[in-house]
């Protein structure tokens, strides 16, 4: 059995059908949240995993969160980004539907294994931060094992996987005992630094392991419909995320 898991994709439309031509084959998609906001396409990318929901397991992420709570709001207490006035504007019913039917998170089974699933819980999203940017992965298997004690599969399988994403930071490491725990990356940007994209990282589990793969993606229509934003922190942040390499913000 192959898993595709992947999370974090921000409308990045891009960078998840590139994904998707090199791992077309796979058995399910396990979708960490974010699926919108921060990005160009995000009707393009609801409807990919809409068209692909026989094989989805997913849940929402903090984005999609904000996004649900304020599109009939006519006065956010946040300004608006071009990013997010972008995704009201092009979100439909079906999308939105699609996006309130994902749980914050969600456990099951699959093959011999028990699956625990979420964006990151609420109340630890910053500790969980930090502590990924400091941390090796042996340690970090400790601490989120501690921090996620009630979460764990508590199913009757071999294996257990605890899967989260949030941080666009990828990391993998065994705990022992056949279970894992796990952090795909991001597919569109990575938080807290201003390098620019040239790739959407990912995971597959296949075969009893993970493997942590990249592929690369063109960025240059992403950098030139960025510019055209009003807001000038959208405008930026697009420069920032897709510009060419050695171009300065």
């Amino acid at each position: 059995m192959k898993l595709l898991i992947i999370s974090d994709c921000h409308a990045n439309i891009d960078a998840l059908q590139a994904v998707w031509e090199k791992e077309k084959d796979c058995d399910y998609i396990l979708f960490l949240g974010d699926m919108v906001d921060y990005g160009l396409y995000p009707k393009e990318t609801v409807r990919w995993f809409m068209d692909r929901k026989e094989k989805l397991f997913a849940v929402r992420g903090n984005h999609d969160e904000w996004i649900l709570t304020h599109r009939d709001d006519p006065k956010p207490k946040e300004p608006l980004t071009n990013f997010q006035t972008l995704t009201f504007s092009q979100l439909g019913r079906e999308e939105y539907d699609f996006l309130a039917s994902l749980p914050h998170e969600t456990a099951f089974t699959l093959g011999d294994m028990d699956v625990y699933m979420c964006h990151t819980p609420d109340e630890l999203s910053n500790e969980v931060f930090f502590a990924e940017q400091q941390m090796s992965n042996l340690q970090m298997a400790g601490f989120v094992e501690e921090r996620f004690a009630t979460k764990y599969p508590q199913g009757q399988k071999d294996k257990k996987l605890l899967l989260y994403g949030h941080s666009h930071l990828q990391w993998v490491a065994s705990a022992g005992q056949g279970r894992w725990i796990a952090n795909p990356g991001s597919l569109s940007y990575r938080f807290g630094s201003f390098e620019p994209v040239r790739c959407a990282d990912y995971m597959v589990w296949q075969d009893g392991d993970f493997g942590l793969r990249h592929v690369n993606f063109d960025t240059t229509h992403l950098y030139h419909q960025g510019q055209q934003f009003t807001n000038p922190e959208a405008a930026r942040l697009a420069r920032a995320f897709y510009r060419k390499k050695g171009e300065s913000l």
